[in-house]
């Protein structure tokens, strides 16, 4: 093992290389002009400051006669010593003038006085600036602070700078779909950094992803308290990344360039990596420090890694080996990141096994980097943030661009005539078009789509065409792909017109344009599903006459209703209580879950109903203390505070997989802070999930 002493040179080494590749040049003269100046400190133009023995700073009047210093123009930026207005000079002890303007304040009297030094990282060559984002502190008022300890007689002001808050920066407002500037009143800080971490952002659910996004992107006072952890600006910049979305992520983030602190800087890093700006990925570096255990702390794995992929893609590959060298003797545990890094400087490939679950924004950067081709299960692994980057290369084979295409739509980052056009990629034999027409597919879920999605489009007769339109749903279904089928397949199904003749889509249609927020068309299959005639047979009589499919699909329409499910009549209850009764787990699950939303939705249940919930499986699902929480969310009026909760208590598998007491607890708790349209779909999505009609 290399010895301590050994380890730091090494590190300084690297450090200094590292600022080379990186153009820190300004950084290093600013150094020099303050000499041994304590960082942080800023120097008033007009004096002379000295260093003393016993290392206090001492800075008195130039002379008169007196010739500045000659400062190199090429190297320092005047902002970073420009003074503050809001600074106030110092006299000297025994200045008569002095004495008037301070009165009776020893303090000021004695010597040296707080000052205002830059704060969020601002002695950083990346603002330009003295103060964060140019902003002077003056501007924002000078806290009072007390004289700094063994700074007598220094003549200089010294003090901390109050944090610049950017957590209230947003890109939308109530006007836009934002959830107002007050979302978070009644909301402790605590709560938001807890539950903000577990937020399922990236989900099959549209509503789910439509909050989620709404809610980090909501311009907003931040809540009252004590952080507890990372800056809320960085957790929603990292959430906003996790969910796909790096581009807003990115543009947040330049929102709010006051924030230089080492997680908001390691959040707008890896935004702009999913997006491919390596340029400005590696401009982050200047704010975010290198530490020293990537073995064990993640920010500090980051930093080395970030800091070799920006040493090699600048040519630098002698600092990049240091880096990597240091790396290992910190104990780094990442072989891939090894084997890409030498690949990238030195072309060798050291063997590193490929991954199997999961492929990080970083190591598909470092892959292109080592012109290295991504492993055949790209597309499936690799996180949320680059699936649309991955959709989007020419370079890559059409079965991983048409899986992660997949993904991205059905997170909402492509349009689905973009995954259509993905299907397309893949030149299969007149013969796999016939095979589709049996049954017969490739073993692979994205090529058996996309095969039947050719065949569907070149298929002339309406009943076969139908019939690989229903296939095409059911793959969807059971490759976890639904919500991106319905995309594709919308427009094949508006172009047929409902018919006895392609009855047998009914189902799948009415799913799919309630799914797809289309209650118009869904209305029109759901009358071959369900005539006017049969839905009224029933009504007064208390007995069930629809069949399960169009039962399924009646309470479907009812729940979708933009007035809501409408009243709870003797008819409903009967079927309600007939699931309950039936003795079949999904049939009893069903009835059991429409009975709470009605409940939900402000219907009282009859008596029937309550005690034939008795016979319903029992479920389990979010933690009664934060259902607790999140209907006293509601009762006070706290939106941010009720999506947050209503998202957390959901969970990553949306409303299909949610227990139903937390989906109607869920629904509640938005109808109560008027989020009604909010409400309305996420119960549809949950009856939906339980629901087997037109599943294909």
């Amino acid at each position: 093992m290399t010895s301590s002493r050994a380890r730091q040179g090494l590190k300084s080494a690297t450090g200094a290389l590292a600022a080379l590749s990186l153009g820190f040049a300004s950084f290093t003269a600013m150094a020099e002009t303050l000499g041994t100046l304590p960082t942080g400190k800023i120097v008033t133009p007009g004096t002379v400051t000295t260093t003393n023995p016993d290392g206090t700073v001492t800075t008195r009047p130039a002379p008169a006669s007196a010739s500045p210093a000659p400062v190199r123009p090429a190297t320092v930026q005047p902002q970073a010593v420009r003074p503050s207005q809001g600074m106030t000079p110092v006299a000297e002890e025994g200045d008569p003038a002095a004495s008037a303007k301070t009165g009776a304040n020893p303090a000021l009297n004695a010597g040296p006085q707080p000052i205002v030094p830059p704060g969020f990282g601002a002695t950083s060559t990346s603002s330009g600036s003295a103060f964060p984002g140019g902003v002077d502190p003056s501007a924002q008022g000078v806290r009072a602070l007390t004289p700094i300890p063994g700074r007598a007689n220094s003549g200089i002001e010294m003090g901390e700078l109050g944090g610049v808050d950017a957590s209230a920066a947003g890109l939308i407002g109530s006007g836009d779909g934002g959830f107002g500037p007050d979302m978070w009143r009644g909301t402790t800080r605590a709560d938001v950094d807890r539950n903000l971490a577990s937020m399922p952002v990236a989900t099959g659910s549209p509503i789910v992803n439509d909050l989620s996004r709404r809610l980090l992107l909501t311009s907003a006072t931040p809540p009252e308290g004590q952080a507890s952890g990372t800056s809320l600006l960085a957790a929603r910049l990292d959430r906003l990344t996790a969910s796909g979305r790096a581009d807003l992520a990115a543009e947040l983030g330049k929102s709010a360039q006051a924030d230089r602190s080492p997680p908001v800087a390691i959040a707008r890093a890896k935004a702009a990596l999913a997006l491919g700006q390596d340029a400005e990925a590696c401009g982050e570096l200047a704010d975010i420090p290198a530490g020293n255990d990537p073995a064990h702390d993640d920010a500090a794995a980051f930093a080395t890694r970030l800091s070799a992929f920006c040493q090699i893609q600048s040519g630098n590959k002698t600092a990049a080996n240091l880096t990597l060298d240091l790396a290992r003797e910190e104990g780094l545990d990442d072989p891939l990141f090894f084997s890409l890094a030498a690949q990238a400087t030195d072309g060798l490939k050291l063997k590193a096994a490929e991954p199997k679950t999961s492929l990080g924004i970083l190591d598909v950067r470092f892959y292109k980097l080592a012109k290295r081709d991504l492993p055949k299960t790209a597309g499936t692994i690799a996180v949320p943030a680059v699936v649309k980057t991955l959709s989007e290369d020419e370079t890559l084979p059409p079965q991983t661009r048409i899986e992660a295409g997949e993904r991205a739509a059905m997170l909402g980052l492509i349009e689905p005539q973009a995954l259509a056009a993905l299907y397309k990629l893949p030149s299969f034999k007149p013969d796999d078009l016939d095979n589709a027409k049996v049954g017969k597919f490739p073993a692979s879920g994205a090529l058996r789509r996309a095969v039947l999605y050719q065949a569907i489009d070149a298929e002339v007769l309406p009943t076969d065409r139908v019939d690989m339109m229903k296939q095409m749903f059911a793959t969807g279904a059971t490759g976890h792909v639904y919500l991106a089928t319905v995309g594709v397949m919308l427009p094949m199904l508006s172009a047929l017109q409902p018919s006895p003749a392609v009855k047998s889509i009914a189902p799948d249609a009415v799913r799919a344009f309630l799914l797809a927020g289309d209650r118009a068309h869904a209305q029109q299959w759901y009358a071959l599903v369900v005539p006017a005639n049969v839905a009224s047979a029933g009504a007064g009589t208390g007995a069930p006459v629809l069949g399960r499919e169009a039962r399924e699909l009646s309470a479907l329409m009812r729940m979708s209703d933009p007035q809501g499910p409408g009243k709870l009549t003797d008819q409903i209850a009967a079927e309600i209580v007939a699931d309950l009764k039936s003795g079949v787990a999904d049939t009893q699950n069903f009835g059991a879950s429409e009975a709470m939303l009605f409940d939900a939705f402000g219907q009282p249940l009859p008596p029937s109903i309550l005690q034939a919930l008795g016979s319903a499986p029992r479920s389990t699902g979010a933690p009664e203390a934060l259902l607790n929480q999140l209907h006293n969310a509601g009762l006070h009026g706290s939106v941010g505070e009720v999506v947050l909760l209503s998202l957390v208590a959901i969970g990553p598998g949306g409303p299909d997989s949610a227990d139903r007491q937390t989906v109607a607890q869920s629904v509640s708790s938005l109808r109560a802070v008027h989020l009604d349209g909010e409400a309305r779909r996420l119960a549809t999505e949950a009856l939906m999930g339980r629901s087997h009609a037109g599943r294909g």
